[in-house]
């Protein structure tokens, strides 16, 4: 699997799971929309996910008022996982999220769908946009297992 392969995962997958840490210190996984999924998300192609070498940059909205919300807030260290279960694939990605408060940013990932979300709109309190930064990459495919990023050797395997 190489890190082209990654991105063809996260581009196809219909959904993501997001993993928190509550405040207890224990670990909380939720699905998410993928805005990266060019098909769910046309409009957002190539924005709601870039790679560079071996980092991934994603962003994602959520409501403000969310108990997901409070705890990236409070640790923003993150997981994000994306899969195709028949085919056997999947990928982790962990990193850090910050918020993006920039309106013209948030109106640029506006979906006009999302109004059943956030009611007012895209200057709705309670819409929130993240920006997820990778900074390890672990990987399921072929009957392997493979690592990008920080201190992790590169694998090269056949193509998924």
């Amino acid at each position: 699997m190489k890190i082209n392969d990654v991105l063809s995962l996260i581009k196809k997958s219909k959904t993501v799971y997001l993993g928190t840490i509550s405040s207890e210190g224990t670990p909380e996984i939720r699905a998410l929309l993928n805005l990266a999924n060019d098909k769910s998300y046309p409009k957002l192609k190539d924005k709601a996910v870039t790679v560079e070498d071996e980092t991934f940059t994603i962003y994602f909205t959520t409501n403000t008022s969310s108990r997901k919300t409070a705890q990236m807030r409070a640790n923003p260290n993150i997981a994000f996982y994306y899969c195709i279960p028949e085919k056997f694939l999947g990928s982790c990605l962990t990193g850090t999220v910050e918020e993006i408060k920039d309106l013209e940013v948030k109106k640029s990932f506006w979906q006009t769908g999302w109004t059943i979300y956030y009611h007012k709109g895209v200057t709705d309190p309670d819409y929130a946009l993240f920006k997820f930064t990778s900074k390890a990459v672990h990987c399921w495919g072929g009957f392997s297992v493979h690592n990008f990023g920080e201190e992790i050797a590169k694998e090269n395997v056949e193509e998924f």
